[in-house]
């Protein structure tokens, strides 16, 4: 087909046969004032579905055919804090062809009304600047706040930071695997602060060199020193494989000492130095992954093994319980082995045996903080005893408690003690996520979609941030917006941002919306074929799951457990921790993500449990909360949801969480 080009500054016409023309307008959005680019500003033609974000540098591209814009339809473009900025297509053309730079003015009126003021993206305050780094270099991810507030900032990929202080501040700094550090503001002068490890640490993060890489095992608990384990281990690696091994017999046979293999269907391993005798015989457990199995994995491939560890009596015990009494062999496969999807059915294998009875979780507490609230006989009062308490207490669970307490009397106010709580914790990831799950929770979408857009422009290279952004645009039926934020997502269109970490999540996020939306608009420039490629073809020509359990959590360094039980009452647990999980703790704080999904498809009936288990002690003031998202019938015509917010710093014991009935 031939096509001829006109092109009039930043607005491309494509002329195609019988005068069709494809038209392109590539623009910039820019603050009036500061004369800086604005991010995220919603550019669209209203009462269609032709719209577009403009990016970091405040560029965006609108394309289009012709026949389906008028001279008179109008181009709206908007953006939080500002004034809206609206003309028709025929003054824009012509606009165009002069400049492609479009203003916006502030929106002096500074009021909360489902927008966050301007007052919480701009801050005029006095910064400290400084960098986190430890003996090999700078730090990433470093959490950085100031005592008893919920001002905090994090390093950036060179260790940079800035924060917001007064002078005789006392700075917290804290990284997953460090020591805690505290320093008083003293001057405005720039600081470097250097961290040092903890006794256990993560060996990516590792200080000393007296630990020899070569004198660490991986026990079950993450790597430790041989020397400091405190009971018999042996660990061999894929270099020591013999050549010819083809099955996980030949790979053990030989390598271990006080190993002995029964050649039965499956084999049986017993390892000397168990605690099973002559009559009852105990034998070896596996963990593979984390996935414990107690019938020998005839399935592994040796080529898909990265080391194996042998775990005796009481390590054994002490971790696994009346299970690994015959010694574990502990089973770490590489990472082309590891699937990210994490399907529970596929998981619950022979052998863990349910025994607990534990209490459901009910969300009804009454908190420290509400008891003397408790007490008033009017609004007024309670609004008083409020202000008093308001003056001294300054924390995340304060106000969404006191929000609990208030909705009782005026919806208004108990939403503005919210706001109240985003405007302190403006340059607060952390306690600005806990506040959206809230809002969200109670169904203020608009208000928890502004912050999920502040977080964007607070934290540009979390890959959290974008997943979030486009999920609430979803959840508001701003359609269009949500389209293209994901496909700048699937086509890494996102400068400095992968998104890896959470490509399984976001691609059945993104599906859905595709199927549940395509008859609405057109999706010509949607990544259809990169969400084919993230799905299996049995998944894709039918999609859809019975239960799609997702958690997400306002800190990455948080250390906690999900356990699943199934009908059969056979677990499967999955830990966010340090020693169980910790490639993933630290890709989450590098690259800013903090969510997990897990599927319930074509499985067990009956009555699943989901436990949960708090391993953190963290401050009261900003403590970190998890919003528990339960779908049954994900992606059907019979989709319904249930959500929870949980301060996980409040359970102070293993809990069930919730009762799922699959039927």
């Amino acid at each position: 087909m031939l096509k001829k080009l006109i092109i009039i500054s930043s607005l491309i016409f494509s002329q195609f046969l019988f005068s069709q023309y494809d038209i392109v307008i590539e623009a910039f959005v820019f603050d009036s004032e500061t004369k800086k680019p604005i991010n995220l500003a919603n550019v669209n033609f209203k009462f269609t579905s032709i719209g577009t974000l403009s990016n970091e540098t405040g560029k965006f591209k609108l394309q289009y055919d012709e026949d389906l814009i008028s001279d008179e339809d109008i181009l709206k473009i908007s953006a939080k804090g500002f004034n809206d900025l609206e003309v028709t297509a025929k003054k824009l053309y012509k606009f165009l062809a002069n400049t492609n730079k479009l203003y916006l003015k502030r929106d002096t009126s500074n009021y909360w009304k489902n927008d966050l003021p301007t007052s919480l993206i701009d801050d005029q305050s006095p910064k400290l600047f400084g960098k986190v780094f430890n003996v090999k270099g700078p730090i990433q991810g470093a959490t950085i706040r100031i005592k008893n507030s919920l001002v905090e900032s994090q390093s950036n990929f060179e260790g940079y930071f800035n924060i917001d202080v007064k002078l005789k501040d006392v700075l917290v700094i804290n990284y997953l695997g460090m020591l805690e550090k505290q320093i008083i503001v003293e001057d405005f002068n720039d600081i470097y602060i250097l961290l040092k490890t903890e006794t256990e640490i993560l060996d990516e993060v590792m200080l000393s060199s007296e630990n020899n890489e070569d004198n660490l095992v991986d026990t079950g608990y993450g790597k430790k020193n041989k020397d400091a384990v405190g009971f018999a281990t042996s660990t061999i690696t894929k270099d020591d494989f013999s050549p010819g091994s083809t099955t996980l017999v030949e790979v053990i046979k030989g390598q271990f000492a006080g190993v002995r293999v029964e050649e039965t269907n499956p084999p049986r391993v017993e390892i000397r130095g168990g605690t099973g005798s002559m009559n009852t015989p105990a034998y070896a457990i596996y963990d593979i992954d984390g996935l414990i199995f107690e019938d020998f994995p005839t399935f592994i491939d040796p080529q898909q093994i990265e080391s194996i560890t042998i775990l005796k009596s009481y390590g054994a015990t002490n971790r696994y319980g009346s299970q690994g009494r015959g010694g574990v062999f502990v089973i770490k496969m590489n990472n082309l082995y590891q699937g990210s999807a994490q399907k529970l059915d596929s998981a619950l294998i022979k052998g863990n045996d349910y025994v607990e009875e534990l209490e459901l979780f009910k969300n009804t507490d009454i908190s420290s903080f509400t008891k003397e609230l408790e007490l008033s006989a009017s609004f007024e009062e309670a609004k008083n005893i409020y202000l008093r308490l308001s003056s001294n207490i300054s924390s995340i669970p304060f106000y969404l408690d006191c929000y609990d307490y208030f909705i009782r009397w005026d919806n208004g106010f108990a939403f503005s003690l919210l706001t109240d709580a985003a405007l302190l914790a403006k340059t607060n990831s952390k306690a600005l996520k806990a506040i959206a799950y809230k809002m969200e929770s109670i169904g203020e979408n608009i208000s928890a979609e502004s912050i999920y857009e502040h977080l964007v422009k607070i934290r540009p290279k979390d890959e959290q941030s974008y997943r979030d952004l486009a999920l609430i645009y979803t959840k508001n039926k701003k359609y269009v917006l949500a389209a293209e934020l994901y496909k700048r997502i699937l086509l890494n269109e996102i400068d400095g941002v992968e998104v890896l970490g959470l490509e399984k999540t976001i691609a059945n996020e993104a599906y859905r919306f595709f199927e549940k939306h395509k008859s609405q608009f057109d999706f010509k420039n949607f990544p259809v074929n990169k969400l084919r490629s993230l799905h299996p073809e049995y998944i894709w020509k039918d999609f859809g799951y019975d239960y799609r359990i997702v958690f997400d959590w306002s800190d990455s360094n948080i250390e906690f457990n999900v356990q699943f039980v199934s009908p059969s009452k056979k677990y499967f647990n999955w830990s966010h921790t340090k020693f169980e999980n910790k490639e993933q703790l630290v890709d989450e704080i590098k690259f800013g993500y903090n969510t997990e999904e897990f599927i319930i498809d074509d499985s067990i009936k009956g009555e699943w449990l989901i436990n949960i288990d708090n391993f953190s002690i963290e401050s009261d003031v900003n403590p970190t909360y998890l919003k528990y998202t339960v779908y049954k019938n994900y992606g059907r015509d019979n989709e319904i949801k249930k959500t929870q917010v949980i301060n996980l710093n409040g359970l102070k014991s293993k809990i069930t969480l919730d009762k799922l009935f699959y039927n």
